[in-house]
């Protein structure tokens, strides 16, 4: 039973990875619609509001994830920011790596029609961020 639960948490860890990409650009109705659909291990946090900052909270369902959506005046996602417990740095640098392009220690790349998008990966003492951003124009 725990090894079947363990190969299908593994089989939606790429999945993860890919719709943070995806939703760069999006509208944030899109966004809640494919976080409910595509990531049920994750719920929506309101319980606490920034009225300067417009974004989407979503905590995993162990507590140790933790996704910052942010959205443009338009109400579309400019930026994905992923805070993890540090205990999960190395699954999720080798899912990075099998995923995106490496441009350097701890960060990554990916090439899209609509645009680049640049992956840095921080580590902090106790926990560490993943960023999702399009890479600025030149």
């Amino acid at each position: 039973m725990i090894k079947k639960a363990l190969i299908a948490f593994l089989l939606l860890l790429p999945v993860t990875y890919v719709n943070a990409q995806v939703f760069l650009g999006k509208s944030k109705s899109d966004v809640i619609a494919s976080m409910k659909k595509d990531n049920p291990q994750f719920t929506r946090d309101e319980t606490t509001r920034n009225e300067k900052y417009n974004y989407l909270k979503y905590v995993s369902d162990d507590e140790l994830e933790t996704w910052i959506i942010v959205f443009d005046k338009n109400e579309k996602c400019s930026s994905v920011k992923i805070t993890c417990d540090i205990s999960r740095i190395s699954e999720k640098r080798k899912a990075l790596d099998g995923l995106y392009t490496k441009r350097g220690d701890d960060r990554w790349s990916l090439s899209q029609k609509t645009g680049n998008i640049n992956i840095d990966l921080k580590n902090e003492t106790w926990y560490f961020t993943i960023t999702y951003r399009p890479a600025q124009k030149l």
